[in-house]
Protein backbone atom coordinates (compact mmCIF):
# COMPACT_ATOMS: atom_id res chain seq x y z
CA UNK A 1 0.00 0.00 0.00
CA UNK A 2 2.86 2.37 0.79
CA UNK A 3 4.39 1.70 -2.64
CA UNK A 4 1.11 2.59 -4.34
CA UNK A 5 0.91 5.91 -2.46
CA UNK A 6 4.52 6.78 -3.35
CA UNK A 7 3.84 6.07 -7.01
CA UNK A 8 0.58 8.04 -6.82
CA UNK A 9 2.39 11.12 -5.47
CA UNK A 10 4.96 10.87 -8.25
CA UNK A 11 2.23 10.59 -10.87
CA UNK A 12 0.42 13.62 -9.45
CA UNK A 13 3.59 15.71 -9.67
CA UNK A 14 4.23 14.56 -13.25
CA UNK A 15 0.63 15.30 -14.26
CA UNK A 16 0.77 18.83 -12.84
CA UNK A 17 4.16 19.42 -14.48
CA UNK A 18 2.74 18.40 -17.88
CA UNK A 19 0.55 21.52 -17.91
CA UNK A 20 -2.63 19.75 -19.03
CA UNK A 21 -4.29 20.12 -15.64
CA UNK A 22 -3.53 23.82 -15.34
CA UNK A 23 -4.84 24.52 -18.84
CA UNK A 24 -8.01 22.54 -18.15
CA UNK A 25 -8.74 24.24 -14.82
CA UNK A 26 -8.07 27.71 -16.24
CA UNK A 27 -10.14 27.11 -19.39
CA UNK A 28 -13.06 25.61 -17.52
CA UNK A 29 -13.10 28.36 -14.90
CA UNK A 30 -12.85 31.10 -17.55
CA UNK A 31 -15.77 29.74 -19.59
CA UNK A 32 -17.89 29.20 -16.46
CA UNK A 33 -17.19 32.76 -15.34
CA UNK A 34 -18.15 34.05 -18.78
CA UNK A 35 -21.44 32.15 -18.67
CA UNK A 36 -22.26 33.39 -15.19
CA UNK A 37 -21.34 36.97 -16.17
CA UNK A 38 -23.67 36.86 -19.18
CA UNK A 39 -26.48 35.48 -17.03
CA UNK A 40 -25.87 38.12 -14.36
CA UNK A 41 -26.13 40.86 -16.97
CA UNK A 42 -29.44 39.41 -18.13
CA UNK A 43 -30.71 39.41 -14.56
CA UNK A 44 -31.42 35.67 -14.48
CA UNK A 45 -28.56 34.39 -12.35
CA UNK A 46 -30.01 35.29 -8.99
CA UNK A 47 -33.41 33.81 -9.83
CA UNK A 48 -32.13 30.50 -11.12
CA UNK A 49 -29.23 29.96 -8.74
CA UNK A 50 -26.54 27.64 -9.95
CA UNK A 51 -28.96 25.70 -12.16
CA UNK A 52 -28.70 27.88 -15.25
CA UNK A 53 -24.91 27.94 -15.17
CA UNK A 54 -24.78 24.20 -14.47
CA UNK A 55 -26.96 23.53 -17.52
CA UNK A 56 -24.65 25.67 -19.63
CA UNK A 57 -21.59 23.77 -18.39
CA UNK A 58 -22.85 20.26 -19.11
CA UNK A 59 -21.76 20.11 -22.75
CA UNK A 60 -18.47 21.89 -22.04
CA UNK A 61 -17.67 19.44 -19.26
CA UNK A 62 -18.60 16.43 -21.39
CA UNK A 63 -16.14 17.67 -24.02
CA UNK A 64 -13.17 18.60 -21.83
CA UNK A 65 -13.19 16.08 -18.98
CA UNK A 66 -13.08 12.93 -21.19
CA UNK A 67 -10.37 14.45 -23.39
CA UNK A 68 -8.18 15.37 -20.42
CA UNK A 69 -8.63 12.01 -18.72
CA UNK A 70 -8.05 9.94 -21.85
CA UNK A 71 -4.88 11.84 -22.78
CA UNK A 72 -3.40 11.59 -19.30
CA UNK A 73 -4.31 7.92 -18.99
CA UNK A 74 -2.96 7.08 -22.45
CA UNK A 75 0.45 8.45 -21.57
CA UNK A 76 0.72 6.73 -18.18
CA UNK A 77 2.34 3.42 -19.21
CA UNK A 78 3.21 4.05 -22.87
CA UNK A 79 5.11 7.22 -21.94
CA UNK A 80 7.25 5.36 -19.40
CA UNK A 81 7.92 2.65 -21.98
CA UNK A 82 9.00 5.17 -24.62
CA UNK A 83 11.34 6.96 -22.21
CA UNK A 84 12.91 3.66 -21.19
CA UNK A 85 12.00 4.23 -17.55
CA UNK A 86 9.41 1.46 -17.27
CA UNK A 87 12.03 -1.28 -16.96
CA UNK A 88 13.82 0.72 -14.26
CA UNK A 89 10.56 1.27 -12.41
CA UNK A 90 9.64 -2.41 -12.51
CA UNK A 91 13.14 -3.39 -11.32
CA UNK A 92 12.30 -1.72 -8.02
CA UNK A 93 10.63 -3.71 -5.22
CA UNK A 94 7.16 -3.05 -6.66
CA UNK A 95 4.83 -5.30 -8.61
CA UNK A 96 3.30 -4.40 -12.00
CA UNK A 97 -0.10 -4.13 -10.32
CA UNK A 98 1.25 -1.65 -7.76
CA UNK A 99 2.74 0.43 -10.59
CA UNK A 100 -0.53 0.44 -12.51
CA UNK A 101 -2.77 1.24 -9.56
CA UNK A 102 -0.32 3.82 -8.24
CA UNK A 103 -0.47 5.64 -11.56
CA UNK A 104 -4.25 5.38 -11.69
CA UNK A 105 -4.71 6.71 -8.16
CA UNK A 106 -2.28 9.58 -8.76
CA UNK A 107 -3.90 10.61 -12.03
CA UNK A 108 -7.38 10.33 -10.54
CA UNK A 109 -6.49 12.63 -7.64
CA UNK A 110 -4.78 15.07 -10.01
CA UNK A 111 -7.77 15.26 -12.36
CA UNK A 112 -10.20 15.55 -9.46
CA UNK A 113 -8.11 18.43 -8.15
CA UNK A 114 -8.25 20.19 -11.52
CA UNK A 115 -12.02 19.71 -11.72
CA UNK A 116 -12.50 21.02 -8.18
CA UNK A 117 -10.29 24.02 -8.93
CA UNK A 118 -12.16 24.88 -12.12
CA UNK A 119 -15.59 24.54 -10.56
CA UNK A 120 -14.44 26.23 -7.36
CA UNK A 121 -13.18 29.34 -9.12
CA UNK A 122 -16.35 29.54 -11.19
CA UNK A 123 -18.57 29.06 -8.12
CA UNK A 124 -16.73 31.73 -6.17
CA UNK A 125 -17.14 34.12 -9.08
CA UNK A 126 -20.90 33.47 -9.23
CA UNK A 127 -21.33 34.09 -5.51
CA UNK A 128 -19.97 37.61 -6.06
CA UNK A 129 -23.10 38.59 -8.01
CA UNK A 130 -25.87 37.66 -5.63
CA UNK A 131 -27.10 35.28 -2.99
CA UNK A 132 -27.56 32.08 -4.95
CA UNK A 133 -29.67 28.99 -4.39
CA UNK A 134 -29.56 25.42 -5.71
CA UNK A 135 -25.86 25.05 -5.01
CA UNK A 136 -26.44 21.33 -4.34
CA UNK A 137 -27.09 20.79 -8.06
CA UNK A 138 -23.82 22.51 -8.87
CA UNK A 139 -21.94 20.33 -6.39
CA UNK A 140 -23.64 17.23 -7.74
CA UNK A 141 -22.36 18.07 -11.21
CA UNK A 142 -18.84 18.44 -9.80
CA UNK A 143 -19.17 14.91 -8.40
CA UNK A 144 -20.49 13.55 -11.70
CA UNK A 145 -17.57 15.15 -13.54
CA UNK A 146 -15.16 13.39 -11.18
CA UNK A 147 -16.87 10.04 -11.76
CA UNK A 148 -16.71 10.53 -15.53
CA UNK A 149 -13.01 11.39 -15.27
CA UNK A 150 -12.36 8.17 -13.32
CA UNK A 151 -14.06 6.06 -16.00
CA UNK A 152 -12.21 7.77 -18.84
CA UNK A 153 -8.89 7.42 -17.02
CA UNK A 154 -9.50 3.67 -16.86
CA UNK A 155 -10.08 3.58 -20.61
CA UNK A 156 -6.97 5.70 -21.19
CA UNK A 157 -4.78 3.41 -19.09
CA UNK A 158 -6.18 0.38 -20.91
CA UNK A 159 -5.11 1.97 -24.19
CA UNK A 160 -1.71 2.85 -22.71
CA UNK A 161 -1.00 -0.73 -21.63
CA UNK A 162 -1.66 -2.29 -25.01
CA UNK A 163 -0.46 0.50 -27.35
CA UNK A 164 3.02 0.07 -28.75
CA UNK A 165 4.11 3.67 -28.20
CA UNK A 166 2.99 6.91 -26.58
CA UNK A 167 2.16 8.49 -29.94
CA UNK A 168 -0.02 5.51 -30.87
CA UNK A 169 -1.68 5.56 -27.44
CA UNK A 170 -2.49 9.27 -27.73
CA UNK A 171 -3.86 8.77 -31.24
CA UNK A 172 -6.14 5.96 -30.08
CA UNK A 173 -7.23 8.08 -27.10
CA UNK A 174 -8.24 10.98 -29.34
CA UNK A 175 -10.17 8.64 -31.66
CA UNK A 176 -11.89 7.09 -28.64
CA UNK A 177 -12.81 10.56 -27.38
CA UNK A 178 -14.22 11.48 -30.78
CA UNK A 179 -16.32 8.31 -30.93
CA UNK A 180 -17.66 8.45 -27.37
CA UNK A 181 -18.21 12.19 -27.09
CA UNK A 182 -18.82 13.59 -30.58
CA UNK A 183 -19.96 10.78 -32.85
CA UNK A 184 -21.98 8.71 -30.39
CA UNK A 185 -25.18 10.73 -30.60
CA UNK A 186 -25.22 10.62 -34.39
CA UNK A 187 -23.99 7.04 -34.67
CA UNK A 188 -25.09 4.61 -31.97
CA UNK A 189 -28.14 6.55 -30.80
CA UNK A 190 -29.25 7.29 -34.35
CA UNK A 191 -28.88 3.61 -35.29
CA UNK A 192 -30.80 2.55 -32.21
CA UNK A 193 -33.66 4.89 -33.09
CA UNK A 194 -33.72 3.54 -36.64
CA UNK A 195 -33.75 -0.11 -35.57
CA UNK A 196 -35.99 0.08 -32.52
CA UNK A 197 -37.18 3.54 -31.42
CA UNK A 198 -38.10 2.45 -27.90
CA UNK A 199 -37.08 3.74 -24.49
CA UNK A 200 -35.53 0.40 -23.57
CA UNK A 201 -33.20 0.52 -26.57
CA UNK A 202 -32.15 4.07 -25.77
CA UNK A 203 -31.39 3.11 -22.16
CA UNK A 204 -29.23 0.22 -23.35
CA UNK A 205 -27.33 2.53 -25.70
CA UNK A 206 -26.82 5.09 -22.91
CA UNK A 207 -25.35 2.44 -20.61
CA UNK A 208 -22.74 1.57 -23.24
CA UNK A 209 -21.14 5.03 -22.98
CA UNK A 210 -19.99 6.59 -19.67
CA UNK A 211 -20.22 10.08 -21.16
CA UNK A 212 -23.85 9.54 -22.16
CA UNK A 213 -24.68 8.06 -18.74
CA UNK A 214 -23.13 11.12 -17.09
CA UNK A 215 -25.07 13.47 -19.34
CA UNK A 216 -28.35 11.80 -18.39
CA UNK A 217 -27.52 11.94 -14.68
CA UNK A 218 -26.65 15.63 -14.99
CA UNK A 219 -29.93 16.39 -16.71
CA UNK A 220 -31.85 14.36 -14.14
CA UNK A 221 -30.22 16.35 -11.34
CA UNK A 222 -31.47 19.71 -12.64
CA UNK A 223 -34.69 18.78 -14.47
CA UNK A 224 -37.73 17.56 -12.59
CA UNK A 225 -39.60 16.73 -15.77
CA UNK A 226 -37.70 14.18 -17.89
CA UNK A 227 -39.97 14.75 -20.89
CA UNK A 228 -37.13 16.89 -22.26
CA UNK A 229 -35.40 13.57 -23.03
CA UNK A 230 -38.24 12.38 -25.24
CA UNK A 231 -38.98 8.63 -25.36
CA UNK A 232 -35.97 7.93 -23.15
CA UNK A 233 -37.23 10.28 -20.45
CA UNK A 234 -40.72 8.83 -20.59
CA UNK A 235 -39.36 5.29 -20.27
CA UNK A 236 -37.13 6.20 -17.31
CA UNK A 237 -40.01 7.91 -15.53
CA UNK A 238 -42.82 5.42 -16.20
CA UNK A 239 -41.07 2.05 -16.41
CA UNK A 240 -37.83 2.30 -14.42
CA UNK A 241 -38.44 5.09 -11.92
CA UNK A 242 -36.22 8.07 -11.20
CA UNK A 243 -34.32 6.58 -8.27
CA UNK A 244 -33.74 3.25 -10.03
CA UNK A 245 -32.65 5.09 -13.18
CA UNK A 246 -30.02 7.01 -11.24
CA UNK A 247 -28.78 3.79 -9.66
CA UNK A 248 -28.60 2.07 -13.05
CA UNK A 249 -26.65 4.90 -14.65
CA UNK A 250 -24.25 5.15 -11.70
CA UNK A 251 -23.70 1.39 -11.88
CA UNK A 252 -22.84 1.73 -15.58
CA UNK A 253 -20.24 4.41 -14.84
CA UNK A 254 -18.78 2.24 -12.06
CA UNK A 255 -18.56 -0.70 -14.46
CA UNK A 256 -16.80 1.49 -17.04
CA UNK A 257 -14.31 2.42 -14.31
CA UNK A 258 -13.63 -1.07 -12.97
CA UNK A 259 -13.70 -3.23 -16.10
CA UNK A 260 -11.08 -1.43 -18.26
CA UNK A 261 -8.78 -1.08 -15.25
CA UNK A 262 -9.09 -4.80 -14.48
CA UNK A 263 -8.33 -5.73 -18.09
CA UNK A 264 -5.37 -3.34 -18.13
CA UNK A 265 -4.04 -4.82 -14.88
CA UNK A 266 -4.30 -8.35 -16.22
CA UNK A 267 -2.56 -7.43 -19.47
CA UNK A 268 0.16 -5.34 -17.83
CA UNK A 269 1.06 -8.11 -15.36
CA UNK A 270 1.78 -10.42 -18.30
CA UNK A 271 3.89 -7.99 -20.32
CA UNK A 272 7.61 -7.48 -20.41
CA UNK A 273 8.92 -3.96 -19.77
Amino acid sequence: MNEVLILARKEMRDAVASGWLVVFAATFAAVAMLLSHIQADSGSLGDQGFNRTTAGLINLCLLLVPLLALILGAGAIAGERDRGTLATLLSQPVSPLQVLFGKYVGLTLAVWGAIAAGFGLAGAFMVMFSSLSDIEHYLMFVLLSGLLASAMLSLGILVSVFAGSRVKALGIAVVLWFVLVLAYDLGAIGLALAVSPSGRTLVAVALLNPAESTRLLAIMSIERDLDVLGPLGAYLTDRVGTAASRGLLLAAIAAWTAAPLAIAARGFSRQDA
